[in-house]
């Protein structure tokens, strides 16, 4: 069984928790090779998630007022009005480890709609983030032997 160590890459941006959203974003457009951000603390440890789709959540509520079939969101569409940090818009730190299995990586983007996730070590420090791509492409590697 493959292993994420042996798809991972380390190209993986990155965002401090107190980053103020407009900086978080100009970080995420500017980089379109990779689709999420990963949120740190002061101690560079993983923190959470922040992707285009946190992002346009939050411009569509407030720039643009739109608020498409979330009556279940109540307060949370305030909260989206009123943040001001990366870390009031990011995910939960979905991740996987170096020693994981790609199954594992698998199951997390499938379960969260994700395109990639972040890898890191014993101390939830990023060290790489792995991808569908390349997940695909090995996959496709295999089938030609």
């Amino acid at each position: 069984m493959k292993k994420v160590s042996d798809l991972m890459v380390d190209k993986f941006d990155k965002v401090c928790e107190d980053e103020p959203i407009y900086e978080a974003v100009k970080i995420i457009a500017a980089n379109r090779e990779i689709s999420i951000a990963c949120v740190v603390d002061k101690e560079d440890k993983l923190k959470g998630i922040l992707s285009p789709k946190h992002v346009l959540e939050m411009v569509e509520i407030r720039e643009f007022g739109a608020v498409r079939g979330r009556f279940f969101a109540g307060p949370g569409i305030l909260h989206l009005m009123t943040s001001k940090y990366a870390k009031d818009i990011m995910s939960a730190p979905v991740h996987v480890r170096v020693e994981d299995e790609i199954a594992k990586a698998i199951d997390i983007m499938i379960d969260g709609g994700l395109y990639e996730i972040p890898v890191v070590d014993k101390d939830m420090k990023i060290v790489g983030a792995i991808n569908y791509f390349d997940i695909i492409i090995s996959c496709v590697e295999c089938l030609k032997e």
